[in-house]
């Protein structure tokens, strides 16, 4: 379980009965999470400490933003395949859970090979591709926390043909759709992406505008006063993304920009090492659980 730490709100938890908006738990799409059995530790973990919904927000940067290649990827490493078939049962005829994960882990890979979309490459996984891993990762998660769906979008030339597509994985709401850019520089479309995102009827959420250090405090408001919402990657309050987000974020925070809040998480080590130390007063912890009540609505 872990606290928010501070004089005047030691004790409160913080993701009791929350609902995650952003993270990298879909197993084998981007450069999150590449195992079954870390994903589904890290779910239990988030349960534990009371968490009701997450959605699996995968990357979706299409053929020319995806630069995460399978075979040099440092983080997409091989994984031991155990075939289902290979195992001997007990005589007893009881699988212990670590044999049956391992299967499962098997039969998870199988399936990705075996895709029609086996051959599109990691962090450009179309729709369709991103909808049919999901199910698959679903088959086998028997934990007590909601599975939903979404993606968060690169902002290219793509996402503005998915957005006149309509083809596009939003919140539960039908509307809200997670956006990201580079961290170093906007892309030319940004502002067109925006607005057609708009006048299609969606709501843009712009994920951790803390970490884009191109953006300026007048960025930030022209962005917030257009009607374009911000949500908050809660990472950055305890200086993992470095000082730089830190102290954008805490700025953002303590004026009122942002609108949702989300891990982001892209491993499982993240969640045990970091989490332990969250720092906040009683102020930002207000405005944080606001942003975690926000998440419930859409």
């Amino acid at each position: 379980m872990f606290w928010f730490k501070s004089k005047k709100t030691k004790g409160l938890k913080f993701l009791d009965g929350a609902t995650d908006i952003h993270c990298h738990l879909l197993c084998g799409v981007d450069d999150g999470f590449d195992s079954l059995s870390e994903s589904y530790e890290l779910l239990a973990q988030e349960q534990n400490a009371g968490l009701k919904r997450v959605y699996l927000t995968p990357h979706s940067m299409g053929a020319e933003g995806a630069v995460v290649d399978r075979q040099t990827h440092p983080r997409h490493h091989k994984k031991k395949n155990i075939s289902p078939v290979e195992e001997n049962i007990p005589e007893d005829g009881i699988v212990s859970s670590a044999v049956l994960l391992a299967r499962n882990e098997a039969k998870y890979d199988e399936s990705a090979r075996l895709s029609q979309y086996a051959s599109e490459p990691l962090g450009g996984y179309s729709n369709q591709h991103l909808k049919e891993r999901f199910e698959e990762y679903k088959k086998y998660y028997t934990g007590g926390v909601e599975l939903r769906l979404a993606a968060e979008y690169m902002m290219n030339k793509e996402l503005l043909a998915k957005v006149q597509a309509k083809d596009l994985l939003t919140y539960a709401d039908g509307v809200h759709v997670l956006v990201e850019t580079s961290y170093f520089a906007p892309p030319v479309e940004m502002t067109e992406i925006l607005y057609t995102l708009a006048v299609n009827g969606y709501k843009p959420i712009i994920a951790h505008p803390e970490r884009y250090l191109y953006m300026t405090k007048k960025d930030y408001r022209n962005l917030k006063a257009t009607g374009y919402e911000f949500q908050l990657n809660y990472l950055s309050l305890t200086h993992y993304y470095g000082d730089e987000p830190y102290e954008r974020a805490l700025d953002l925070l303590d004026n009122g920009l942002y609108s949702f809040a989300g891990s982001d998480y892209h491993r499982i080590s993240t969640f045990y090492h970091l989490m332990p130390h969250f720092h906040l007063n009683s102020d930002r912890t207000d405005k944080l659980l606001k942003l975690f009540e926000n998440n419930c609505t859409i």
